[in-house]
């Protein structure tokens, strides 16, 4: 059926996106994404960022396509983009090559010792971890698949200068190859009412936090302030299968304060009027990069209280709270501090100036151009 005249179609959504970009013959000369075989089984927001990068490349007249493995071939392709470093990558990056096909690597990625000594679930993995990332502090020359998948690429594309600062500590590639792609965030949040989810439940004011829940994400910690300050939370994401037991403590800890809504769909406008009608958004994770909810809750007008770890004070500055994930009096401070005082007015025309996914599209496409000649 053809559109009514003067009106336009609707966008796609983002699943239907992912299905169109998958199927269907081989684009000869387009850009391809990867990520690896499991990456959407639990997605989060490396998926968004392939998914929005993508979608905002082909605004910029970049033919795009995600990597079937079993009908496309590498050759065919301008360029291949990897998001996440994974064994399978390195081989896709290696027949790349072979082939002369360019390749550049989102790494996403935040190696945090703080979190490996709280996180890993056996002293013995602690040990091994911590191990590992002192040893590659010290000599990062030493060999290891990670190592190599960043050297072979064209360009290493990470989401902030202290991802940059720390791939070349540990791995000791050449900073000539590095360029610095910010994460986005979709316009719409930022126009984004809050009346469709108050009509739905309610008006009363609340805190927000968006993500899996999982000890990473420090759910657990984010319910527990919130029961301590007497203020009530609205959790949005899906529990991760491996953390089964985690998710029934989170709902116990909750029970009677915490309206557990489940995944929502990036692109789903109810995600967006949460945004709008949350009073503060927390995120007091062990690292992020800089957690792409937190943009999103950011632009909508959400006051902010992050963790310090990963690279969000280079995305947020002094316009937010920051509370450590191991510090209950912090996370509770941080709270209410939004709660009390609301947003920065100069937070969301922060996110709007320079972390807007139309602005990152066009500085990735720019590399593109770079990488291909």
């Amino acid at each position: 059926m053809k559109s009514l005249p003067g009106r336009r179609s609707s966008p796609p959504s983002d699943a239907a996106w992912l299905a169109a970009r998958s199927r269907g013959a081989c684009a000869e000369g387009a850009v391809f994404l990867h990520a690896p075989a499991v990456a959407f089984q639990a997605p989060g927001g490396g998926e968004n960022q392939l998914v929005q990068t993508g979608r905002h490349l082909e605004s910029h007249g970049v033919r795009v396509r995600l990597f079937a493995p079993w009908t496309d071939r590498l050759e065919s392709a301008r360029l291949l983009h990897l998001f996440g470093m994974s064994h399978e990558g390195l081989e896709l990056a290696r027949l790349a090559r072979a082939h002369g096909v360019p390749v550049v690597l989102s790494p996403i990625c935040w190696y945090e010792p703080r979190a490996i000594a709280r996180l890993e679930p056996t002293w013995m993995r602690k040990a091994i971890g911590l191990a590992g990332w002192c040893a590659r502090s010290i000599t990062p020359w030493v060999p290891s698949w990670r190592r190599e998948l960043l050297r072979l690429v064209d360009a290493v594309l990470p989401n902030s200068q202290a991802e940059a600062d720390q791939l070349l500590r540990l791995f000791g590639i050449g900073r000539d190859r590095i360029r610095v792609i910010p994460n986005g965030v979709r316009p719409a949040f930022g126009t984004a009412a809050p009346e469709p989810f108050r009509e739905r439940w309610g008006p009363d004011p609340f805190v927000l936090t968006v993500g899996r829940i999982e000890p990473r994400k420090n759910t657990l910690g984010v319910v527990a302030a919130a029961r301590r300050l007497g203020l009530p939370l609205v959790h949005v994401g899906e529990a991760v299968p491996a953390f089964g037991a985690y998710e029934r403590e989170c709902r116990r800890a909750g029970e009677g304060v915490v309206c557990w809504l489940g995944r929502l769909e990036h692109d789903d406008p109810l995600l967006a009027s949460a945004y709008a009608a949350a009073r503060v958004f927390a995120l007091p994770s062990w690292f992020e990069t800089p957690g792409l909810a937190a943009l999103e809750a950011a632009l909508a007008g959400c006051a902010v209280a992050i963790t310090p770890y990963g690279s969000t004070r280079e995305y947020f500055g002094g316009l937010a709270a920051y509370a450590r994930p191991h510090r209950p009096d912090e996370i509770r401070r941080a709270l209410r501090i939004g709660w009390d005082q609301g947003p920065d007015p100069r937070l969301a025309p922060r996110v709007a100036s320079h972390y807007l996914w139309p602005i990152v599209a066009q500085t990735t496409a720019e590399v593109y151009d770079q990488v291909a000649r």
